[in-house]
């Protein structure tokens, strides 16, 4: 061992007791210090009194507990994350009241903090505590920012300050009372010198903090939509906000974006007033609400679209606070865009950064650095590099590169922040590259590897090694807490060596001294520049570290390699010895063994020195077997004593195939087959066997699965034997094999003189193909056989019934008629039947009247008369012919409305028709314009004197109306004469009233008894003048004509419709409002006899109305879900046990369960961690261990033998073999110990005698004549004594006392001191490793639980350990369990 004062120990309890080392470690470190998401404090050790105990915010320790303590290692860094949020955990204990930290901030930038806590602490004696924890902040002077106390949450704010903080403040958090957890919600935001402003729809102010009194706040008025607080730049959070009054409402609106999830959260103090809220479209539907009875609601919804939506917040049953609100989304930061950032390495020093939806035009910026984490937790930082850039689109790249790093073991990051044009944050992202120095492996339990990379060449190093004792090393550490003192109580062996690179990589191989336990070992290496001072406490100095466990073996003979050719004469098997004691000596045999065991081939036991620690035996050969099967290679390693130590084995299946064809000897069936044949499965030729038994092998029989045919002579695929399946009807035509007709002639179309019809015997040729046979006789002969569009005449005409082909026949039914050149349907032919008159013309055929126009009325000059054949033309089509000659003729015959004048004046009679005659029968009169009945004519009989006289107008014999007269000649005709009597010579008014005729209302009455005489115009009024608008007959304050309630009782209160509450049902639901309790109730809604629908309705009082309440009579005081169900009402499982009673809630559909509500699969009623439905022993015994079907040593019986495995002390008894009680056979039990079971020992109890071949009762080594039972001593003489039995003795003393110390592991595993640096390795490490792994594990022993037996097999050897630690195996030669020396 080596001078430590020169030496320094390269063990670092980095794992276990100080900082973290590997990649896997360093990247939450690196990332919690860039964005502290999930923690406050980088790297810091356990430096309070009471921190052996505690974690807080992930420390490993306690936080300070005042504020001088707090030094760099516990300030967090937000400067410039606004906004950020996060959450920590801590705790305060007996003499722990305190926990302080600091956070950097921005100026420009404020903190709020929500403290939370268990209300109570209950101790292991039973004792209950009320907690009381408090939280304030202060400023770098100590002043007081903001407190908070008595309250659960509490909560604190630099906005309630009127102190500006200069950029960093101290958190405090207090234990007033009580002990346990606490949980510390961090939030910070974006500030301005103002104080904010707000109201009447504006945005929410940049510093939105309220007053935190109930006072209207800075961003009312906001009490409806539209003037809703906009709150759509995301993220939103006010603090000190207030529903100040009872009837106040908060309403914020929110522009969503399709696809991405909002939250609302709502904080405030319960007990200070119940706060809800809900969250609806601009139309009014429902998105979401909270209305809870915690100090926090909280709302979330996934918009389907871009859509404007509410968020109000309002006081419950009048309730009044003050409360803060923030409003995010699922977005990176917040926010309401998709913008994001991705940072990928594409080596060492360059990166590629892509930033994703971008918004085109925008400007954008971000900054990229790099940093570097070495092994000791130290940072360094490049400065970063600042770029602006223009969105050309939605998804843009760009490449940087930043400097090469320092040479030694680290992560080496590039991050990159991503701002908005005016520097905000939108996003942040980094990747990173493992920087690989030193790689360790072992190979044995002395010897192993140390590998170097990334070194820079001409630099000098210093690299130490150690192998260590890791119990010994904890055991020393857990009591001393000093790496030095537990270093030189395990230490092992170790060395150093001085390195001046010349390569990037160097690999060096490393021997050690042989450990002596079989505790957990490590073997470790630490690289640091030559003449540097390290420190392995803290990982100081260190440039490259790394270690890897081991656990000392038992020497062991492992296979390397087999050869299983079954061709060969002989293969070979080559063995490799590892963890041998070097100059030990040791013996080994190799075993062949058929599948039953037996052996075939034997290497006999063979001695050995070890000469190194890992060496190869000789190769054995050996001559293969003749017959196939499964074989196995066997090896056996034993002490120069006998002991057995570990073997190997190793099975593979050797296939005989003599003639070669791939079916093995015993399964082939033709086994000289000649080689390069096709074989089938048994390993037979075609030419070897019959298949179809028919006499003809497969090799010449055309059908060898078929014995009903066997030749096929013209090859078509059809049997020659026409009896025989398939027979071929044609055996000397290839192309013709079938004639289901029979006809003599082949069914195969393409064939030779092929049946044109396969299944008519009475026709088989088709000359025109035309599918009609040409044999007249045969059936639907062919009439025409040279013409293929003809083949049927069915009227005998001579012309063919196919219309469409060669003179067809158009009438093929009538023999009278076959041809129709228009097309019409009728024959051309004038003699035949229904012959066509206009037989060029397809649109006539047909003059019923023989006047020359046809009938059709849409064909070409249509008679429209057809039945006259006097007319035939009209042109005007009023259904009056043209020619003026025949009957019925048109006396207008281009006019359609008219055709008659029976007076002769040239007007038509027709009334509606066009110039009609207003006087038919007088031909003096045609014309009567106003009307009036008098005509216009005045030189006419009854001429109209009055003309133009207004329609309707009732007119005189002279033809004259009122209007057009002045009876009382007063200057205003009759129509206008509102006085039509004025006395002759009175002065009238415009009216035609004289003074003696006024009614100023006009409504009728005269003034003179008018009671209202300014009734508005056109009013009708009563006898006495007076309107229902001049009238309120119930004297309710309104009138009648507005009044829909004219019978109010007198002196009740109505409202602006005269009604009472006993009168009017405002809401439509049927129930008066004086009996109406539900004032509001939706039009569609069916109200119950007090006004209210199951919407305005909670029976239960579980806060769910009972229209959207799927348990309506939830017990008072139950929580409930989202629909209203508590756990007594809900079965989520399904499993017909409510959630309130179901121990397990999660059965599995299907499955039974008892009156707990759990099944099989989630019992373990014998609590053996074995599930009741997998559990094949379901009553095992509290602590008993058991197998993976649930059965312990105390249930099993393994070998069938009547006695439990816990009680068997020969567990291995062949099935059939009688035993004792303690489960052994007489050729298993061995009573005098001596190794030689009682049936094959002559001296079954003398442990030092065994044989006695000729059954004399003298031991054979006693006896000189071994085979003779008529003698046994040698006549010698009484001086030569007993020589050879002194000799025997000491030989056997010498054994007993030499046998060699191995050993093996039997505790539970621990982890090393050292931090395993290899989770990720860097591409340079990768290539320098590849080539050192070992090919060939080691089988390990099996460790059990201390105190407890245990039995395992390995290798081939079967081992035991009883309740005190006592080691033996079993020695099959022997048949018995043989103590194992150590």
């Amino acid at each position: 061992m080596h001078d430590y004062d020169k030496v320094v120990a390269t063990a670092l309890s980095m794992r276990d007791y100080a900082i973290p080392a590997t990649s896997a470690n360093l990247k939450p470190i690196f990332v919690a210090l860039l964005m502290l998401i999930s923690t406050l404090v980088i790297i810091a050790s356990p430096v309070q009194a009471t921190g052996a105990n505690q974690n807080d915010f992930s420390t490993q320790g306690d936080l300070p507990d005042n504020m001088s303590a707090v030094n760099s290692t516990f300030v967090a860094n937000l400067t410039g994350l606004a906004p950020f949020s996060g959450t920590d955990y801590g705790q305060l204990d007996v003499n722990d009241d305190e926990d302080w930290f600091a956070i950097n901030l921005s100026v420009n930038e404020g903190l709020t903090l929500s403290l939370s806590f268990n209300t109570t602490y209950t101790s292991s004696n039973g004792t209950t505590y009320n907690n009381d924890f408090d939280l304030a902040i202060l400023d770098a002077s100590g002043n007081t920012l903001d407190s908070s106390f008595l309250n659960n949450p509490e909560v604190v704010t630099t906005n309630n300050s009127a102190t500006q903080h200069t950029g960093v403040v101290y958190v405090q958090i207090y234990r007033y009372s009580g002990y346990g957890w606490y949980g510390l919600d961090i939030w910070t935001f974006s500030t301005s010198s103002g104080n904010g402003t707000g109201g009447n729809g504006t945005s929410v102010p940049t510093n939105c903090a309220g007053s935190n009194t109930l006072v209207s706040d800075i961003l009312e008025p906001n009490d409806s939509q539209s003037t809703a607080t906009q709150a759509s730049t995301l993220p939103v959070s006010c603090t000190g906000l207030s529903i100040h009054t009872t009837t106040d409402e908060d309403v914020f609106e929110v522009q969503m974006v399709s696809g991405v999830t909002y939250y609302a959260n709502l904080t405030f103090l319960h007990s200070g007033g119940d706060i809800d809220c809900n969250w609806e479209s601009a139309s009014g539907n429902f998105l979401d609400s909270a209305g809870s009875t915690t100090n926090d609601e909280a709302m979330s919804y996934t918009s389907t679209s871009n859509q404007t939506t509410y968020i109000k917040v309002y006081g419950w049953n009048s309730a009044t606070n003050t409360y803060g609100i923030d409003i995010t989304t699922s977005n990176p930061g917040g926010g309401q865009s998709m913008e994001s950032i991705d940072v990928t390495t594409t080596s060492l020093t360059s990166a590629m950064i892509t930033f994703s939806g971008l918004s085109i035009g925008t400007n954008y910026n971000y900054n990229y650095s790099s940093a570097q984490v070495v092994l000791d937790g130290t940072i360094s930082w490049s400065t970063p590099t600042n770029v602006s850039f223009n969105a050309t689109a939605t998804i843009m790249t760009y490449n940087v590169t930043v400097s090469q790093p320092q040479n030694v073991e680290s992560e080496y990051y590039i991050v990159s922040y991503f701002k908005d044009s005016t520097g905000g944050y939108i996003a942040y992202d980094d990747d990173f590259t493992y920087i690989e120095m030193v790689e360790v492996t072992t190979s044995s339990s002395s010897t192993g590897e140390i590998s170097l990379t990334n070194l820079s060449i001409a630099t000098d190093y210093y690299l130490e090694w150690l192998v260590v004792d890791q119990v010994l090393f904890d055991n020393n550490y857990n009591t001393s807490f000093d790496v030095y003192s537990a270093l030189n109580a395990s230490l092992v062996d170790t060395d150093y060596t001085y390195i001046n690179a010349t390569t990037t990589s160097i690999t060096i191989q490393l021997n050690w001294t042989g450990p002596t336990t079989q505790n957990d070992h490590f073997f470790a290496a630490i690289l640091s520049f030559n003449n540097t001072v390290t420190n392995h406490s803290n990982g100081a100095g260190w440039i490259g570290f790394h270690d890897e466990e081991f656990t000392p073996q038992l020497p062991s003979l492992l296979i390397d390699s087999h050869s299983t050719s079954s061709t060969a004469t002989t293969n070979d098997v080559s063995v490799k010895g590892y963890d041998l004691v070097n100059g030990d000596d040791y013996k080994y045999q190799i075993r062949i063994t058929d599948s039953s065991g037996a052996s075939v081939s034997t290497l006999n036991l063979t001695n050995f020195t070890a000469t190194a620690s890992n060496m190869s035996m000789p190769l054995y050969t050996y001559s293969t077997p003749t017959t196939s099967g499964m074989y196995c290679v066997i090896v056996d390693l034993f002490s120069d004593l006998n002991v057995q130590l570990i073997g190997d084995s190793t099975c593979f299946n050797l296939t005989i195939d003599d003639d070669n064809d791939g079916v093995a000897n015993e399964l082939d069936n033709c086994p000289n087959t000649p080689i390069g044949t096709n074989v089938d499965q048994d390993g037979c030729a075609s030419s070897q066997i019959d298949t179809d038994g028919d006499g003809h092998n497969d090799s010449v029989d055309a059908f060898p699965n078929d014995s009903s045919q066997w030749s096929d002579t013209d090859g078509d695929g059809y049997g020659d034997n026409m009896s025989g399946n398939n027979g071929d009807a044609f055996p000397s035509d290839s192309s013709q094999w079938s004639d289901i007709d029979g006809d003599g002639y082949g069914d195969n179309a393409g064939g030779n003189n092929s049946d044109a019809f396969p299944n008519d015997p009475t026709q088989w040729y088709d000359g025109d193909g035309d599918g009609y046979g040409d044999n007249s006789a045969g059936n639907n002969p062919d009439e025409y056989p040279l013409d293929s569009t003809q083949w049927k005449d069915s009227d005998g005409d001579g012309y063919g019934d196919n219309s469409a082909g060669t003179n067809g026949d158009h009438f093929p039914n009538d023999p009278t008629q076959w041809s129709d050149i228009d097309g019409d349907g009728h024959g051309d032919n004038a003699s035949g039947t229904d012959p066509d008159e206009f037989p060029t013309d397809a649109t006539q055929w047909k003059d019923s009247d023989g006047d020359g126009y046809g009938d059709s009325q849409t064909g070409n000059n249509p008679d429209r008369f057809p039945s006259d054949n006097t007319q035939w033309s009209d042109v005007d089509g009023d259904g009056y012919g043209d020619n003026q000659a025949g009957n019925n003729p048109d006396a207008f015959p281009n006019d359609g409305t008219q055709w008659a004048d029976a007076d002769g004046d040239g007007y038509g009679d027709n009334p509606t028709g066009a110039n009609a005659d207003a006087f038919p029968s007088d031909n003096s009169q045609w014309v009567d314009a106003d009307n009036d009945g008098y005509g216009d004519n005045a030189n006419g009989l009854n001429g109209d004197h009055c003309l133009d006289t207004p329609a309707g107008s009732t007119v005189d014999e002279n033809g004259c109306a009122e209007s057009q007269k002045d009876d009382d000649l007063d200057g205003v005709n009759n129509a206008m004469d509102a006085c039509p009597n004025t006395p002759a010579g009175s002065p009238v008014d415009s009216a035609g009233c004289a003074a003696s005729q006024e009614d100023s209302d006009a409504d009728g009455v005269m003034d003179a008894y008018d009671d209202c005489p300014s009734t508005t115009l056109g009013e009708s009024v009563d006898a006495a003048g007076c309107a229902t608008s001049q009238l309120d007959l119930d004297s309710d304050g309104v009138m009648d004509d507005r009044d829909q309630c004219p019978n109010t009782s007198v002196g009740a209160t109505v409202n602006t419709f005269g009604c009472a509450s006993d009168e009017r049902d405002t809401d439509g639901d049927g129930i008066v409002d004086s009996n109406d309790i539900c004032d509001s109730t939706h039009v569609n809604d069916v109200a119950d006899v007090n006004g209210c629908s199951d919407s305005q309705k909670d029976d239960d009082d579980d806060l769910f109305t009972n229209d959207i309440d799927q348990c309506p009579l939830t017990p008072l005081g139950e929580t409930v879900d989202i629909n209203g169900c508590s756990s007594s009402q809900r079965d989520t499982d399904s499993d017909q046990i409510m959630d309130a009673s179901d121990i397990c809630p999660a059965t599995p559909i299907g499955e039974q369960v008892d009156i707990n509500g759990c099944a099989d699969s989630q019992k373990d009623e014998d609590s053996d961690d074995i599930w009741n439905s997998d559990d094949h022993c379901p009553d095992t015994a509290l602590g008993e261990t058991v197998d993976f079907n649930g059965c312990s040593d105390q249930q099993k019986d393994d070998d069938d033998d009547g006695v439990r495995n816990y009680l068997d002390k020969c567990p291995n008894t062949v099935p059939g073999w009688i035993v004792d009680d303690d489960g052994c056979a007489l050729n298993q039990i061995d009573s005098d110990g001596d190794g030689v079971n009682d049936a094959d020992d002559a001296f079954p109890n003398d442990s030092n005698e065994t044989t006695d071949t000729d059954g004399d009762n003298v031991p054979d080594r006693w006896d000189f004549y071994p085979e003779d039972p008529l003698r046994s001593q040698q006549e010698i003489a009484e001086d030569d004594g007993n020589v050879m039995i002194y000799g025997l003795i000491t030989i056997l003393i010498f054994g007993i006392i030499a046998a060699i110390m191995y050993f093996r592991r039997d505790a539970p595993v621990s982890q090393s001191p050292f931090e395993i640096a290899n989770a990720e390795l860097d591409a340079a490490s990768e290539a320098a490793f590849a080539q050192t792994n070992v090919d060939k594990s080691i089988p390990d022993l099996v460790a059990g639980t201390a105190g407890e037996p245990v039995q395992w097999e390995e290798n081939g050897t079967n081992w035991s350990r009883d309740e005190n630690g006592v080691l033996s195996y079993y020695d099959p030669n022997s048949e018995t369990w043989l103590p194992y020396q150590s």
